[in-house]
């Protein structure tokens, strides 16, 4: 089978949201609307080719020219105005997205480190405003007609075969449509399928991966027999997040918490601090790192682009030798210059943005974790086998010395015990009794080794005879998930996790300024008790709240009646003490 036909046979079929601005397009098409912009070493946008003067041979030679640059393309030469802006929404081009709340999906303490999150893209250097819909009409308008193409290779490497796909978008607008993490001209997004010979030497899936945000290794890949895959025609089905473009495995609205390493350390002792001061919230889902909320939707309503969809792929065949994928190692978009990169647009398949290739371009089975994985099933008996031969030539190699070990320790202990018997050597007689002890001690650590490789020996010999054990689809998935499923909120959460943290500010506002006030205390407990309580009630965890600040008002009775009368508080702890263990008893001695 031609890598062609293998390339065809495993495309995968990808749905999109309903609501999706940017469907994957062709390169050519984007190239020929974009300019070339370089950053010079002073910092300055200098324009290196002007807008509808690139195509993708001219992309290749310009930036094999300019290799050693800083250079990037520009989607959209003038962002709208807000006047612009207006219309464009008015004539409803803008994404829709019904029932959707992230705030909803998370404690309070997470929004509240949300809110210092968008404070900062104040300060950051983002995608202008205006990009996102001048980039559509610039799409609608000159790209809409552009095929669907996903561009592709086949690797053989390590045993396997790899199907590789990559697909790209004009704009990511995550941010400004779904209040995701981010915007930024061009997107870029793969599938992997990899594949074995059967038994019968055909090529067959044995398991995929696709790009999801920060995952790597083995939580990028799912076994092909995964309960969670969905697959049409002998074709992996993948749901693509609305506006990120990042591909799930499964549809639905998945809770993605990002971390800055920039600001881990401050966060995570921030994080401690608030669990500490809010005791009623669940401590098993504390996580470690910033832990900013993000909503990825993968709700696969809209266009299926694939085989068997609304829409099919225009194959495109790539490798190392394609000039625009070899010679352009800049930016597939605007630089914004943005330091946590978020907002300046990605490279191309083969580079990362500092130069060197991307994993997984050139090590696409190291990138999904799969070089400990053997791609014939049938290699663990061989293994098992070359296994037992090492088994069999330590363990004569142990028993070789320890009989040598033996030896000198019985030599070493009958010399000691001549000595000893004469005071003039009896010194050489304690070295000589040192020197057996330790012969003893080496021949006690190889036996016990011996016993190790001999217990393993059993156990590959029963393998060997029986089999492996079977392998669950899902084992090799040891990390903490990158996503989470949300689930369904009532309207009631939606609308006070939209204003709760407005209510805790003006808590907190109270706290710098109402000291002057008779009412400050009472003040600042009436505002935690009712903004902590209606968040419990909206999660449905009233009666929790209730008892917990039941349990913290009995705690604080008992401090300030030991501080004022000790002796009459202790007895009444006692006295509760009493009655509970006399119920106890009583209940225990009646059951009987």
């Amino acid at each position: 089978m031609t890598d062609a036909e293998l390339l065809s046979r495993h495309a995968p079929l990808i749905r999109y949201n309903a609501s999706e601005l940017f469907l994957p397009t062709s390169v050519d098409a984007y190239v020929r609307q974009c300019a070339m912009w370089e950053i010079t070493p002073a910092g300055e946008h200098e324009q290196v080719v002007g807008h509808g003067e690139l195509d993708l041979p001219r992309l290749a030679e310009v930036g094999q020219a300019l290799a050693e640059r800083s250079v990037y393309l520009r989607f959209v030469e003038h962002p709208f105005t807000r006047w612009q802006y207006w219309a464009w929404r008015r004539d409803g081009h803008y994404a829709r997205m019904p029932h959707a709340s992230r705030f909803a999906n998370v404690g309070l303490s997470t929004r509240v480190i949300d809110a210092f999150f968008r404070l900062s893209l104040v300060l950051r250097r983002r995608l202008p405003k205006g990009t996102v819909s001048a980039g559509e009409t610039r799409y609608r308008e000159n790209m809409a007609d552009a095929p669907h193409c996903t561009f592709a290779r086949v690797i053989r490497d390590a045993g396997w075969t790899v199907c590789q796909y990559w697909f790209f978008s004009a704009v990511n607008d995550w941010r400004s449509s779904y209040h995701g993490i981010n915007d930024h001209e061009a997107d870029w997004e793969n599938v992997h399928v990899y594949l074995s010979p059967d038994d019968d030497g055909v090529l067959v899936p044995r398991w995929v991966a696709a790009s999801s945000h920060d995952a790597e290794g083995d939580g990028l890949r799912r076994r092909v027999d995964d309960p969670n895959l969905t697959w049409e025609d002998g074709h992996l089905v993948l749901f693509a997040g609305a506006g990120s473009h990042s591909l799930s495995f499964r549809a639905a609205d998945e809770l993605i918490r990002v971390d800055s390493p920039r600001l881990k350390r401050f966060v995570n002792w921030s994080r401690r601090a608030i669990a500490l001061l809010t005791p009623w919230t669940d401590a098993s889902t504390f996580q470690e790192g910033l832990g900013i909320p993000f909503v990825d939707y993968h709700r696969g309503d809209g266009v299926a682009i694939g085989p068997g969809g609304d829409r099919d792929w225009q194959i495109v065949e790539i490798s190392d030798d394609t000039p625009w994928v070899s010679d352009f190692r800049g930016r597939w978009g605007r630089d914004t210059g943005d330091r946590f990169g978020g907002e300046s647009g990605p490279t191309g398949p083969r580079y990362e943005r500092n130069g060197l290739e991307r994993t997984r371009w050139n090590d696409p089975v190291g990138w999904a974790g799969l070089q400990k994985v053997a791609p014939d099933p049938g290699n663990g008996d061989i293994a098992l086998s070359d296994r037992l031969n090492e088994i069999d030539g330590e363990v004569a190699a142990i028993e070789a010395e320890i009989g040598e070990r033996r030896t000198r320790a019985r030599r070493e202990m009958v010399q000691a015990q001549a000595m000893d018997i004469d005071t003039t050597t009896a010194a050489l007689a304690r070295m000589r009794y040192t020197t057996a002890r330790e012969e003893e001690s080496a021949i006690l650590q190889l036996a016990d080794a011996r016993r190790r490789l001999t217990a393993e020996r059993a156990s590959i010999v029963r393998a060997s005879v029986e089999g492996l054990p079977p392998t669950g689809a899902r084992d090799h998935l040891r990390q903490r998930p990158i996503a989470e499923v949300c689930p369904e909120q009532t309207w009631i959460l939606r609308a006070w996790s939209a204003v709760s943290t407005s209510v805790l500010l003006a808590i907190i506002i109270w706290l710098l300024v109402g000291n002057d006030s008779a009412h400050y205390w009472l003040g600042v407990l009436v505002g935690v008790v009712v903004l902590v309580g209606v968040e419990s009630a909206a999660r449905g965890r009233l009666g929790q709240f209730i008892i917990s600040v039941l349990a913290v008002a009995a705690v604080v009775f008992i401090v300030i009646g030991f501080l004022r009368e000790w002796r009459i508080t202790l007895a009444v702890v006692v006295g509760v003490v009493a009655l509970y263990l006399l119920f106890e008893n009583l209940r225990e001695l009646f059951n009987r």
